[in-house]
């Protein structure tokens, strides 16, 4: 199967640098212009499945991509992002003035640091695996300390390659934090290296995924 991953369209807060995990906030209109031409990248694509978060920025960028596809898009909370708690809103520099101490380890280990009334980091994987899991049918998944993948199996790509043919196709629209979790997970990125992938918005992976074989991953080229 092949599991397509979408980060949801520039907002104002994007370009802000804010926290935004389930502030619901919407799509700026320099996001809506990237996801039209997006759309019309994509328009021979077939798509079985589209699962969203439900919060705003997603589910606006999943109906203007696949709006006029006859799949259905559904709607699902467990693809949200982490709740940041008492950081959302704030920009980076305004939560090292407030919390310096944990803001400093929670970008050299996320794992140590429980953001205040925020969602804990080790829940948030939980969920987005046990999402994971249901969507493509895999018994366990698991993050690995003995990986002997490396991140050079990411290979880039034109949109032209989503157009051979595998049997089932879902497109996962959703979230940096959600995105990083499914994509450390399947390629066994080590913990210490949790923060590898930036994530851009509109950024799009391709997870192909067969039984008993390592996944393959693709991303998107520009233009």
């Amino acid at each position: 199967m092949r599991l397509i991953l979408i980060r949801h369209g520039l907002t104002d807060d994007n370009l802000k640098k804010r926290y935004c995990g389930i502030r619901d906030v919407g799509v700026n209109k320099f996001g809506q212009q990237k996801l039209e031409g997006i759309k019309n990248k994509i328009r021979c694509l077939k798509v079985d499945t589209v699962l969203s978060s439900d919060l705003k920025r997603s589910w606006q960028t999943a109906k203007v991509i696949f709006g006029n596809k006859t799949c259905k898009i559904i709607k699902n909370p467990n693809l949200r992002e982490i709740n940041f708690g008492k950081w959302e809103g704030f920009t980076y520099n305004q939560i090292l003035k407030r919390y310096p101490s944990a803001y400093k380890r929670w970008l050299e280990n996320p794992f140590s640091v429980d953001i205040p009334f925020g969602e804990k980091l080790p829940h948030f994987i939980r969920r987005i695996k046990n999402e994971l899991k249901k969507i493509i049918n895999l018994k366990k998944i698991a993050f690995s300390n003995n990986s002997n993948l490396r991140f050079s199996v990411v290979r880039k790509v034109p949109y032209a390659f989503l157009h051979h043919k595998l049997d089932k196709t879902v497109a996962l629209v959703t979230h940096a934090g959600v995105m990083r979790v499914i994509l450390n997970t399947l390629l066994k990125i080590k913990k210490q290296d949790f923060w590898h992938f930036k994530i851009n918005p509109s950024a799009i992976y391709i997870i192909e995924y067969k039984a008993h074989l390592k996944p393959k991953v693709y991303t998107l080229k520009n233009g």
